[in-house]
């Protein structure tokens, strides 16, 4: 005979993970929309706004949410750097309402990576798998894309996700101002490494260094 305090408290915790299930937002990303992202960001090459460090053993080494970027390992060295161009390899759910896009230097080392996985016949290497992971994490990373908007809220997430992409990347190319500007907070760095990142002329680079070199005038 089952006793009625135990019928009590089955109906009682019945009811509140309904409950729960009810008031509690789906924590995932609409699947429509997730097809959508990845059918217009994968296979692209865009322009870096910020550094993304390398993967170091981090779970997710790059991240970015509304409330700003953060890194698995602050003290990890960068990868890409601002004003360089990737490529988005994949765009993948890392499960809530978390989108994670694997990161290469371009196409080609991309295509590379995934060759190397192909095992050569006769050629089993007991070592292979080892040796992926370090080429890969040498030449690729990963961003994680945190939103806060819930999957009964496409238009949400699809906003949320263009204003992050928009602060990681360059849709169009950077403001004279912008390059400018990078070149003064970068003027320790070789002439013609500016040069390649920013395309402005080497004579306009050269006179921002100095004049960032220069000692300030006493007043």
């Amino acid at each position: 005979m089952i006793r009625p305090g135990l019928v009590s408290a089955q109906a009682m915790l019945t009811a509140t993970v309904l409950l729960i299930a009810v008031v509690l937002p789906a924590r995932s990303i609409d699947r429509d929309l997730y097809k959508d992202i990845r059918g217009r960001y994968e296979g692209m090459t865009l322009r870096l706004r910020i550094d993304l460090k390398v993967a170091a053993q981090a779970a997710f080494p790059n991240r970015i949410g509304l409330d700003g970027v953060g890194y698995g390992r602050e003290s990890a060295p960068v990868l890409f750097g601002k004003l360089e161009n990737v490529y988005i390899d994949r765009i993948s759910s890392e499960g809530g309402t978390r989108l994670g896009l694997t990161i290469y230097r371009s196409e080609e080392e991309a295509n590379r990576t995934r060759a190397m996985a192909i095992p050569q016949p006769g050629m089993a290497n007991p070592n292979l798998g080892r040796t992926m992971a370090a080429f890969a994490a040498q030449d690729s990373t990963s961003l994680v894309l945190e939103l806060k908007a819930v999957k009964k809220d496409p238009q949400g997430q699809l906003a949320e996700i263009e204003t992050l992409l928009d602060r990681v990347f360059y849709r169009t190319d950077p403001t004279h101002d912008e390059l400018v500007d990078f070149v003064r907070t970068h003027a320790g760095w070789p002439l013609a490494r500016l040069h390649t990142l920013t395309g402005l002329p080497v004579d306009q680079i050269r006179a921002i260094q100095q004049e960032v070199a220069a000692p300030a005038r006493a007043p």
